[in-house]
């Protein structure tokens, strides 16, 4: 797959709810643990008001190499959500701030 299929992937809106959902999952998973830390306290609040962007998140996990290879339709329909699930939350640490 080229950059410009996987960014046409990355866009549709089927995707992008796909990922929407598994960030919210996430969010409140990480802010419902123990001590959350400041920074993922902000990344959970970001999401949950729905300012974080998705678009970002959604190429960073098409980027992912098993979800890039599971990426055969135009509306990515054959991901495997435990894949995308998994994926969203390996890509937590890299967009707290």
């Amino acid at each position: 797959m080229n950059v410009s299929t996987a960014i046409g992937i990355a866009q549709s809106s089927p995707v992008r709810d796909r990922v929407k959902f598994f960030m919210v999952k996430a969010a409140v998973a990480n802010l419902n643990g123990e001590a959350p830390s400041s920074a993922t306290v902000l990344l959970g609040q970001r999401i949950l008001k729905g300012i974080e962007p998705v678009e970002q998140w959604s190429i960073a996990a098409i980027s992912n190499a098993t979800i890039m290879a599971g990426a055969h339709t135009p509306d990515g329909s054959s991901i495997i959500d435990t894949d995308l699930e998994f994926t969203i939350n390996s890509l937590w640490p890299a967009f707290e701030m």
